[in-house]
């Protein structure tokens, strides 16, 4: 067995239509990774993937650019996500915390600072600082979330 976990995010969204993705995942002990991009795109991946195995979580967010998968990358990941955007993902990501040990959430939407801000916010409302649903310990409470946006700071630590 490998000491570190390694995470497979798929490109097409065909992968998921196939019920022997999950398991093959899972028999390489590999995180098949969440993504949040423009939805009902030809190319937008479901947001909800598996639980493939219970050391690592992790969810990209792309941002919701109706530009994804045409446009420049400029044009591709300029998005600025608002607090209830983030908000729609707490109950998904309290799940994935519940059954796993760990949980990465990336921000990729990395036009100027855009993932910096987008991160601060989960931030937030998982600490519930915000209104809106606020993050709970539920379940085995195995997992916590690190939060942090490409080219940006990372806050590992929780609340403060």
């Amino acid at each position: 067995a490998r000491d570190w976990p390694f995470a497979v995010e798929f490109r097409d969204p065909t992968w998921w239509h196939s019920d022997r993705t999950a398991p093959f995942l899972a028999d390489l002990d590999a995180t098949a990774v969440a993504v949040d991009t423009a939805r009902h795109l030809p190319g937008s991946l479901p947001p909800d993937a598996p639980v493939t195995t219970p050391r690592l979580g992790l969810v990209r967010f792309h941002g919701r650019s109706p530009h994804w998968g045409t446009g420049s990358k400029e044009d591709r990941f300029r998005h600025a996500y608002s607090a209830a955007e983030l908000a729609e993902w707490l109950p998904r990501v309290r799940r994935l915390a519940d059954r796993t040990d760990e949980l990465h959430l990336l921000f990729n939407n990395c036009c100027a600072d855009a993932a910096v801000r987008a991160a601060e916010t989960m931030r937030t409302l998982l600490t519930g600082a915000l209104p809106g649903p606020r993050a709970e310990t539920r379940g085995s409470g195995r997992g916590e979330a690190a939060v942090r946006g490409e080219y940006g700071a990372r806050d590992e630590s929780g609340p403060r």
